[in-house]
């Protein structure tokens, strides 16, 4: 084994041989090269300047919901009101043709009914043709003489037109009332038993907040100065401050002679 040893020695000397696991000479070229490259990274590290970047904040979208009990007796109308204006009343609506005969079709298009094929047949007349005869005395030319009318003129009183409001739903403080209503645009217009469905909106202290018609008088020219006359109702207050208060009325006209 010693003579293993020499060559290794002189095979080392020769720089034949290198050694892994360490190294020959001073231990303090290791440490020195150790400090170095310490020195140079925390020099790098004290020059440059890293600024981390702030997270950016998210825009925040906010949204009112309000839940509203539409089977409570308060809200009844508010029910009414969206069965009116929304899409569902008007797609069945049966005033509109087109929704039955769309109906209609869908209806055809899933049954298969059973094919019939007509055959034309020659019908003639009989022989010899018969000929119409008029009764006697009622030909075209010998029609009766009508009977004279006498033409009647009756007086009648004017007009004396008013507004009955009643209240068909609503809580305590408001009660029914009428109010004259003269309209000399055009006095036929005006015809006894027209009705307006008006929903009212009051505060705690009675001031009126909304009034609105239904949509079947929206069109309607008199429905405006009627609206502006409901807005001066009378409302009785209440003690405490609360929520708005919603009365469901119904305005008729109704012709005051008799009266």
């Amino acid at each position: 084994m010693f003579w293993r040893y020499r060559k290794v020695l002189r095979d080392r000397a020769a720089g034949m041989v290198f050694d892994w696991r360490r190294g020959y000479g001073s231990s303090y070229r290791l440490l020195i090269a150790f400090v170095v490259s310490v020195a140079f990274w925390v020099g790098i590290y004290g020059f440059i300047q890293v600024d981390e970047a702030e997270p950016v904040e998210l825009e925040q979208n906010e949204i009112d919901v309000a839940v509203v009990d539409l089977d409570a007796e308060q809200n009844r109308w508010l029910a009414e009101l969206i069965d009116r204006k929304t899409l569902f009343q008007q797609r069945w609506n049966v005033n509109d043709p087109t929704v039955i005969d769309n109906v209609v079709e869908e209806a055809m298009a899933a049954t298969f009914p059973r094919g019939y094929d007509p055959t034309l047949r020659q019908i003639s007349l009989p022989q010899p043709e018969a000929s119409l005869a008029n009764l006697p005395g009622m030909g075209p030319d010998a029609l009766p003489t009508p009977d004279a009318v006498a033409s009647v003129r009756y007086a009648t009183e004017k007009e004396d037109w008013w507004i009955e409001v009643k209240v068909i739903e609503g809580p305590d403080g408001l009660d029914s009332f009428r109010f004259p209503f003269e309209w000399p645009q055009d006095p036929k217009l005006m015809s006894e038993g027209e009705m307006w469905a008006v929903v009212l909106t009051a505060d705690w202290q009675g001031s009126v907040v909304a009034v609105e018609s239904w949509w079947e008088k929206a069109n309607d020219v008199r429905t405006q100065p009627v609206l502006e006359r409901l807005r001066s109702a009378k409302i009785e207050p209440i003690t405490k401050k609360g929520s708005l208060r919603t009365w469901r009325l119904e305005a008729e006209v109704v012709n005051r002679l008799s009266e």
